[in-house]
């Protein structure tokens, strides 16, 4: 069995064409998990994109979650998460015969992300992205203001670059 947490009607209907003999189940946030049995055979597919499904719940939730894997769709890597499960961060433009290995057990040629963020730097972002000011930004993570300018540093130095700004032109911006 397969869960797939996505708001994506397109990207669920061809999961569920690619494997026709499993059964598919679309939930709309990755607390519905917890209203279904899934054991060490499912496999959860959590749709990063537009859905801002990772917060500090879910992160403390995949810690738990003991099923085959867990494929989050990203265009990067999230360090800091942690599970009992296999995790798999993948980019959602991965090439078909790769999807399916990746979800039929059979070998998958998996790499992982190039570019990584830490919990705190993916919190950071989503933040400015939602155009919040740097002083509600610290209150709300409870950092200081020269852990907010060191993280920005890290995340322009990893994301290449000038100034934060930029970052509303990337590609990655509709995933926070």
């Amino acid at each position: 069995m397969i869960f797939m947490v996505t708001k994506d009607a397109f990207l669920f209907q061809g999961v569920t064409h690619l494997l026709k003999n499993e059964r598919v189940i679309k939930l709309e946030k990755i607390s519905d998990l917890n209203h279904h049995a899934a054991d060490s055979s499912s496999k959860v597919i959590i749709d990063v994109y537009h859905n801002n499904v990772i917060d500090d719940a879910t992160v403390s939730m995949l810690q738990t979650l003991e099923v085959g894997g867990i494929i989050m769709l990203a265009p990067f890597h999230i360090s800091k998460i942690k599970s009992r499960s296999a995790l798999f961060f993948v980019n959602r433009k991965m090439q078909i015969a790769n999807w399916i290995s990746l979800l039929t057990d059979s070998r998958a040629s998996y790499r992982k992300p190039k570019m990584g963020f830490s919990h705190n730097q993916f919190k950071i972002v989503s933040h400015i992205l939602n155009q919040e000011d740097p002083d509600d930004i610290t209150s709300a993570l409870n950092i200081s203001e020269q852990t907010l300018r060191s993280q920005k540093f890290n995340i322009m130095f990893k994301l290449k670059l000038r100034r934060m700004s930029d970052i509303v032109t990337l590609n990655i911006s509709p995933y926070f």
